[in-house]
């Protein structure tokens, strides 16, 4: 996603300038980018300094593009003021944690776009997607993981839900959608379904809703048989390959509004 947003922003002219982190950053980017600027994990001195100083160069404009996993949170130390945001927060959750960086930004003048600015062409349209229509087993368990899943994103608790004979058998939490799916085929074994949806508030400008060819491979794994996402709020990366795993796999993949 960031080599995409980076790759489109300059073709319409855009100067691109990067805060990559350390370890999390592909680095890749440096390729796209106008200008790239490396900072360790939780160091939110730098990231402010950094704000500053292009904001001073007359930096208006930002994206939030990109994955930071959740789980680094406990898993890797942050510096002091780090640590006090973390602990200013209401929770821990993810619409929590991104806006608070989207407060940094906005307090040097700094405005975030949507983060779908530049994919357009990537949002899921309404219909099929790739592979064969849902059977009618495999719709009944869609639709009962799609209200299922519009609850936890009322809750911010996560947007995919594995769905097998109208039970949920698996919940994404701060683990991510492929070992959701995972834990989802251990569980039930084949015959899954895997709905993911947006937040009922979806604030586009972070955490968009995001499916691409891995999301197929891991189905393919634990013998899920049918994918339903969000039309007009999914990003869907990789379209080629994953037409053409659906197509080998028998596979329904579809995207459709919520009711």
């Amino acid at each position: 996603m960031p080599l995409v947003v980076a790759r489109e922003a300059r073709r319409e002219g855009r100067t691109v300038l990067v805060a990559a982190i350390e370890g999390i950053t592909d680095p890749a980017l440096e390729t796209a980018a106008s200008e790239i600027r490396w900072l360790s994990w939780g160091d939110l001195p730098g990231f402010f300094a950094l704000l500053q100083e292009w904001q001073a160069a007359g930096v208006a404009e930002a994206i939030m593009a990109g994955k930071v996993e959740q789980p680094l949170i406990y898993q890797r130390e942050a510096d002091g003021a780090m640590e006090e945001m973390l602990a200013g927060l209401p929770s821990g959750h993810t619409d929590e944690l991104l806006g608070a960086v989207a407060n940094v930004l906005e307090n040097v003048g700094i405005r975030l776009l949507e983060s779908t600015r530049y994919l357009g062409t990537m949002m899921a349209a309404e219909g099929r997607v790739a592979g064969r229509h849902p059977s009618d087993r495999e719709n009944v368990d869609i639709e009962h993981g799609w209200r299922v899943a519009k609850r936890l994103g009322e809750l911010d608790i996560g947007q995919t839900v594995v769905v097998k004979d109208r039970a949920v058998v698996a919940v994404e939490g701060m683990e991510g959608t492929d070992a959701c799916i995972r834990r989802g085929g251990d569980l039930a074994g084949p015959g899954c379904v895997v709905v993911k949806t947006a937040k009922p508030k979806q604030d586009l400008r972070f955490d968009v809703p995001v499916v691409g060819a891995g999301t197929i491979e891991v189905m393919q794994q634990v013998g899920a048989t049918a994918l339903a996402v969000e039309a007009k709020m999914t990003v869907i990366f990789d379209r080629a390959r994953i037409e053409e795993l659906a197509a080998d796999l028998d596979l329904a993949v579809l995207a459709r509004c919520d009711d």
